[in-house]
């Protein structure tokens, strides 16, 4: 299964000193992309990655089900402190699939 995983750092930006900056980039956000290139290579990762001038990642997980999308998402550094949406998609192909059975359906029930 395909899930579009959004995560966002909620105190983006608020960082208390130069000292607390630096410790941040040092245990949350190299930690975080480490991980994001193990994904990559393990090809859980399929797309995606972080969202350019913000503390977030819009990502692409690929995983058999909810609960091994859980264990992903939760592995990470970020999730701690991040709120965090997953969407569980479907492919195109499904979607067209789907729709053309829904018109037969209607065509059906207007004869």
């Amino acid at each position: 299964m395909l899930f579009l995983v959004e995560v966002d750092h909620v105190e983006s930006g608020n960082v208390s000193s130069a000292d607390a900056g630096r410790g941040f980039i040092e245990q949350v956000i190299f930690p975080t992309l480490t991980q994001l290139d193990q994904l990559v290579a393990d090809k859980t990762l399929v797309s995606g990655g972080p969202v350019a001038g913000r503390v977030a990642l819009r990502l692409m997980i690929e995983a058999d089900s909810s609960e091994q999308l859980d264990r992903v998402v939760t592995s990470l550094r970020l999730w701690f402190i991040a709120e965090t949406r997953a969407t569980p998609l479907i492919t195109v192909a499904e979607r067209r699939d789907h729709v053309k059975k829904l018109v037969e359906r209607l065509a059906a029930i207007r004869s």
